[in-house]
């Protein structure tokens, strides 16, 4: 099948730069893309360029707290990671079926992402283990609490459980609300990853879309830690995030 014009070329491009992620992840010492200033500067470029081969303007609306911190966001699309992990420095929570993406997901494991198993407590134990050590480090944590994606226009209900390690170690959470502005205050078409969608179908529409697509991100003011309940937290946090994408589509 032939790509529209621009097609090729943008889908050349991402391959390569996907392989040259490979080169570096294989060259740098194991960890030092989380743990080192160069390696982080370095994981920020790589989305950033990401985000450019595909055509996506990046759109910042505040600032993100300093590290550590615990980022909490509603869930569209893995462009979601590029989007944040092109701003600031951090490792992110992820479903484990990405472990099993052909070259994407070693590359991911490599910059530190904590796959997680949904529905089973003993590995939720032991991201929450992964999450207290990175803070201890100085490291950020980006946690999508929703356990899914959507199609942008609501938040789903957050799961609290990984919240606990913000709390044990009083760690400031930071509400983000990521957004894929369309046609009519709408959500772009191409943007949302949902249902039976697979990575290549969602490439070929992101590759295949006409024009520019921005993503906004916005962060806003850290939610103290102390003296809350993992619930009390979940929900203060998805509520700025909701009102966010409430009132961008209003």
């Amino acid at each position: 099948m032939k790509l529209p014009g621009g097609g090729i070329a943008r889908l050349a491009a991402l391959i390569a730069h996907t392989l040259l992620g490979a080169v570096i992840a294989l060259v740098l010492p194991a960890g030092s893309l989380t743990d080192t200033r160069t390696g982080q500067a370095i994981a920020c470029w790589w989305h950033a360029t990401l985000l450019r081969i595909l055509g996506l303007r990046l759109r910042m609306l505040g600032a993100p707290a300093p590290a550590p911190a615990l980022i909490v966001a509603n869930h569209v699309s893995w462009l979601d990671i590029a989007a944040i992990g092109a701003v600031m420095p951090s490792r992110f929570v992820a479903k484990a079926e990405i472990r099993a993406w052909p070259l994407i997901g070693w590359l991911a494991a490599r910059a530190g992402t904590l796959y997680i198993r949904r529905g089973d407590r003993s590995a939720s134990a032991a991201v929450a283990d992964e999450i207290t050590q990175a803070f201890l480090r100085d490291q950020s944590v980006v946690l999508f609490p929703e356990g899914t994606s959507t199609d942008g226009r609501d938040v789903l209900p957050f799961h609290p459980r990984l919240f606990t390690p913000a709390i044990e170690t009083e760690c400031p959470v930071q509400p983000v609300a990521l957004r894929y502005p369309g046609p009519d205050r709408g959500i772009h078409p191409a943007a949302p990853f949902i249902n039976d969608d697979t990575l290549l179908a969602h490439l070929w529409r992101l590759v295949r879309a006409r024009g520019e697509i921005v993503v906004e991100v916005s962060f806003f003011a850290v939610e103290a830690s102390a003296h809350v309940t993992p619930r009390d937290l979940a929900d203060r946090t998805r509520e700025v995030i909701r009102r966010q994408l409430i009132q961008g589509s209003a």
